[in-house]
């Protein structure tokens, strides 16, 4: 996803990559000495840094295509919030005290956005177990009967893996409140099978409903596999309560 942002009324062409926004570095060079060739200050910019620090600033900037006015994409020197406060700081600028106030901004919606999603996802996850819950404890399923169902479920899903020793978390400490959004919404989807086919089968009993929760786990361990995700690979996130904290 790209977008157009604008500091002082003009245009920083942006792109969404790996969950962080990165700058068009020429475009944030336009904005800061106001040249009329900013493709060649940045170039000019590069030889001097290098000289006179010994460090290449093309290493921490990435290419991604982003479009130019005739609709076209091309590759474009991109740099992410950190590697542009760094660039900055070679660019004798005015303007530079209020871009990376700007920069911060920006950076801080990209943070809350990310996190709203989580919660929502992670209070979706925990209504739909608990609706979960309700219907299987009709049907000889008690609580801790619950947390071994639940339990079953996330070992098809992180295939045999112990996924709070992935995280490095203790046991008592549930993994959902570290999962990203992508686990939170995967878990989500496989809990409501689950509950779904349980009245449609009248399934009874804890070792026929966690069976049933197991293979829906693996179904959608299969559709992540199947696009190289592999669940207990990816990264623990941060405390989902110390983000509700900081929401109070």
């Amino acid at each position: 996803m790209d977008e157009v942002k604008l500091f002082e009324s003009k245009q920083i062409r942006s792109i969404l990559h790996n969950g962080q926004w990165y700058f068009s570095v020429v475009d944030v060079i336009a904005v800061l000495t106001d040249s009329n060739n900013p493709r060649n200050y940045w170039s000019t910019l590069k030889t001097r840094e290098q000289k006179r620090t010994g460090i290449e600033l093309s290493t921490i900037c990435v290419q991604l295509k982003l479009p130019v006015p005739n609709g076209r994409k091309y590759a474009t020197d991109c740099a992410n919030q950190e590697a542009l406060l760094r660039i900055i700081q070679s660019v004798p600028s005015p303007k530079a005290e209020p871009f990376r106030r700007w920069l911060a901004r920006v950076g801080a919606n990209v943070i809350d956005e990310k996190n709203n999603k989580r919660l929502a996802a992670h209070k979706k996850l925990k209504e739909t177990q608990n609706r979960f819950f309700e219907n299987i404890k009709d049907r000889g399923v008690g609580e801790e009967g619950f947390i071994r169902v639940l339990d079953a479920g996330d070992k098809a899903l992180f295939g045999g893996a112990d996924i709070n020793e992935k995280y490095g978390i203790e046991e008592d400490e549930s993994p959902d409140d570290y999962m990203n959004n992508l686990l939170l919404k995967g878990k989500d989807f496989a809990t409501e099978l689950s509950n779904h086919h349980v009245i449609k089968k009248d399934l009874q009993g804890e070792d026929a409903i966690s069976k049933e929760h197991e293979e829906q786990n693996e179904a959608i361990r299969k559709h992540l596999t199947d696009q190289d995700i592999k669940p207990e690979e990816l990264p623990a996130e941060s405390n989902i309560k110390d983000i509700k904290k900081l929401k109070k």
